[in-house]
């Protein structure tokens, strides 16, 4: 039993890993690596990909014209034919993707020709010829991502071997066999790297559009609470000040008096009309400057187009508070100055845009301004959007109000800039990368030399060597980090794998077939891994270069041939480092045109999320009443309401009071003023006598403003008409509480059980506690609410300190009450 168990056991591991392979490879489905949904990081990593594997092989193609014309002469000129319209096929793929899967089997379809016009297996075609072989490989693992790559290279592989083995069958079977071999370890150890990158930039993927939603909804509640907190000043600049105005007029108001007070009402309305939904249809424009309603404006200054040009370069919001602040200047000259007109000068250049409001009338003391509608109107609007006023003022010398705001100019050069998350991912993509090539170019090695290949004087052995050494010492963190010791031992190493590499095949004269002329690339790419500028880079390539020189004409004389041979050896290696070069400036550039559609995508999300916002803005506006407040103030307008009737005064004085707590619930509670400013309507509406109490904490989502909004709703009914109900919000120690006051209190059905009640003589007090974190994994709390959301939990204290009770008990829900 133990071993047949034992068996078993290793079966299944076995399996398992071998699935894991699959997976990796992307042979466990059709699919194989294809990303779903790839996103910025994932697409410029695969754009860069595939034109470099395409530029490279139309390379390719050139050097077999000429290593075909050089080998065979006249007699190759049919076959360079073919081998050029292969280069143009890899060239016209650029353009038209459908091409991609053509470019490899037609490349082994060359290579196979060149082995049987040759007929020779030492020379310079037939080696050149395994190499198009091999990177046919490389760019069919490249260029297909579907599982089918793997299919393509083992039959373009068994069908060379075929050719060789039925064709050719003097040259033997090791060269047939290394073929199989080395192009299954070439689709393998291709596709696990790739796999991993592709894994790494949807991890860059997935991170960076999170980042991007966090930064949508956070950029929309900003610029949310900002249009909120314009409206609120409009209402105070507007038909709160008015309708003060006229609450505390005396009686036998009229005359000259009551024109202006009907003037004014009739701008106020048509304000407050633009709130309420005409706003929607139109975006101001800085030249509304001018077009307020009061006094008559002198304009001074600047045309129309720098005007224009200065405003479009001020954010909309801004815009909106400029004109907001004159507005509030010629109002306020409008109401107070006694002036006949107002002064609007706008200067501008290259930095700032300036605005002067001015008249000629009574003006005030200049500390009179604190804390009054000028201050509160101008001076912190200005604050909250980042531009400077100033007011100046002094008796019977008029008043000036000053703006200045610093001009935001685009860029001269219109080209995207790559933005810091895919710049790192880019970064990180070419370390990666480097560090998968230098691995797998080190195991293809050792399989090759496992499967036979040529070891004049065993130099493979410490070929192998220094490129597993390489590869170690590179992942040293301290290494990595300095300047000089890591890339000069690269450098070294790569010229000593190029020689070693030499050595093995008797510099070309020995199994030339079996050169591994893509080692040297393992230390030298990573080398360009490091990052370490191009000097050290440049350097090693030409210390290459002319190592590979110096071996070809040390060669020469021995054979024409072989120093061919060691010339294709080393234009392999360094075109291949090369096209690596390419890869990385292609990141890079690919990089900054997804980092361009990248923020035009976020900048057309946030649009749209904008102009939901306003229409939610809008609907703040409806849904909280101010239908009556311009009704009262166009019944004023037309006459039909007498400004010096009693119930006149009183009408506006309670509607001054509301809108006062309406402008009072602050812009940022984006969850809470959805649901809370619909309770003022409807109080109002059902005659109670409502105060709601807001601090500056909003509600942690949707579902417990919610809540907040069915509990205060929960007490705005018929029957409480003419009794008083006060809500207050404040902070508590793990989210905020709730706690209304008056008679007759109760709770909604689901929140009931948790709330506290207290009787407090002839009034009641209701407390419920809303947490703002989700309740951690493994809570068993029966107050938590179905699904995760926040849960309410009773707070509250009676008036001696002791804990609370529910009318019943702690733990049993609030009876219901009948309706009476």
């Amino acid at each position: 039993m133990g071993p047949i168990a034992g068996g078993s056991e290793t079966n299944r591991v076995g399996m398992t890993a071998l699935r894991s392979m699959l997976v990796r490879v992307g042979a466990a489905d059709a699919a194989g690596l294809t990303p779903a949904a790839p996103g910025g990081a994932t697409r410029s990593f695969l754009g860069s990909v595939s034109r470099v594997a395409l530029t490279a092989a139309a390379t390719w193609q050139a050097v077999m014209v000429a290593i075909t014309l050089f080998a065979l002469g006249s007699a190759g000129v049919p076959l360079a034919g073919a081998q050029a319209i292969v280069g143009a096929l890899a060239l016209c793929a650029l353009r038209v993707p459908r091409l991609w899967p053509a470019v490899p089997p037609a490349m082994v379809g060359a290579g196979i020709l060149g082995y049987v016009l040759s007929g020779d297996v030492d020379s310079s075609l037939t080696f050149a010829a395994c190499w198009q072989i091999d990177f046919a490989s490389c760019f069919a693992g490249l260029l297909i991502l579907r599982r089918s790559a793997i299919w393509l290279v083992g039959g373009a592989a068994l069908c060379a071997a075929a050719v060789i083995v039925t064709v050719l069958p003097g040259w033997g079977i090791q060269l047939p066999l290394s073929i199989v071999v080395t192009q299954i370890s070439i689709i393998v150890a291709l596709r696990l790297g790739l796999s991993a990158l592709l894994a790494h930039s949807a991890a860059a993927d997935s991170s960076m559009r999170a980042a991007d939603d966090a930064a949508l909804r956070a950029e929309s509640i900003r610029h949310q609470s900002a249009r909120l907190a314009e409206d609120a000043r409009v209402l105070h600049d507007t038909a709160i000040n008015t309708f003060a105005a006229i609450a505390s007029a005396g009686e036998g108001a009229g005359g000259q008096d009551a024109d202006r007070v009907r003037a004014q009402c009739a701008r106020d309305a048509a304000l407050l009309g633009e709130l309420r939904g005409a706003r929607a249809t139109r975006t101001a424009q800085i030249l509304d400057i001018f077009v307020q309603h009061g006094l008559p404006i002198r304009r001074r200054g600047a045309a129309d187009e720098a005007i224009e040009r200065a405003g479009a370069a001020l954010p909309q919001p801004t815009v909106e508070a400029i004109i907001g602040c004159v507005r509030e200047a010629v109002t306020n000259a409008t109401k107070h100055s006694g002036a006949d007109h107002v002064d609007i000068e706008v200067t501008t250049s290259r930095s700032e845009l300036h605005v002067r409001v001015t008249d000629d009338g009574s003006g005030f003391a200049g500390n009179a301004a604190l804390g009054r509608g000028v201050d509160v109107s101008i001076r912190e609007r200005a604050s909250a959007h980042g531009f400077s006023a100033e007011v100046r003022s002094f008796p019977r010398a008029g008043t000036t109000v000053a703006l200045a705001a610093q001009l935001h100019r685009p860029a001269a050069d219109p080209r995207p800039a790559t933005d810091s998350e895919l710049a790192e991912s880019a970064a990180a993509v070419q370390q990666r990368a480097g560090d998968y090539w230098g691995i797998g170019v080190t195991v293809v090695s050792v399989v090759l030399m496992a499967a036979g290949g040529t070891n004049e004087g065993a130099a493979l052995f410490p070929m192998i060597g220094v490129m597993l050494a390489a590869v170690l010492l590179s992942r040293v963190p301290a290494l990595r980090r300095g300047r000089v010791l890591l890339p000069l031992f690269l450098a070294i190493a790569t010229l000593v794998v190029f020689a070693l590499g030499a050595r093995a095949t008797s510099f070309g004269t020995v199994g030339a077939n079996h050169w591994q002329a893509l080692a040297p690339t393992g230390p030298f790419v990573l080398l360009m891994s490091t990052q370490r500028g191009r000097g050290w880079i440049l350097a090693a390539a030409a210390a290459w270069g002319a190592l590979v020189v110096s071996l070809a004409a040390a060669v020469l004389p021995h054979s024409a041939t072989a120093a061919m041979i060691v010339l294709v050896a080393g234009l392999v290696g360094l075109g291949f480092s090369g096209v690596w070069a390419l890869f990385q400036g292609l990141v890079h550039r690919l990089a900054g045109a997804e980092a361009g559609a990248r923020r035009a995508a976020f900048d057309a999300r946030l649009a749209s999320e904008l102009e939901l916002g306003s229409q939610e803005s809008f609907q703040r506006w409806m849904e909280s009443g101010l239908d009556s407040a311009e009704a009262l103030l166009c019944g004023i307008r037309d006459g039909e309401l007498p400004l010096d009737a009693a119930a006149t005064r009183s009408a506006c004085d309670e509607e001054e009071r509301y809108l006062r707590q309406l402008v009072h619930i602050s812009p940022a509670l984006v969850h809470l003023g959805k649901v809370v400013i619909p309770t003022l309507s409807r109080a109002r509406a059902l005659g109670i006598a409502f105060r709601l109490r807001l601090g500056e904490l909003d509600a942690s989502d949707a579902h417990v403003a919610q809540d907040i909004g069915a509990t205060i709703a929960e007490n705005l009914t018929a029957e409480r008409a003419g009794k008083p109900l006060t809500a207050t919000l404040f902070p508590s120690d793990h989210g905020v509480q709730l706690t209304l006051t008056g008679p007759d209190l109760r709770a909604p059905a689901h929140l009931a059980d948790r709330a506290c009640l207290v009787q407090l003589g002839g009034t009641e007090l209701l407390e419920l506690a809303f947490r703002t974190t989700s309740t951690p994994q493994g809570d068993t709390d029966p107050g938590a609410r179905p699904g995760g959301g926040p849960a309410a939990h009773p707070t509250g204290t009676t008036g001696r300190g002791a804990p609370a009770r529910a009318l019943s008990t702690a733990a049993a829900p609030l009876p219901e009450r009948a309706p009476q």
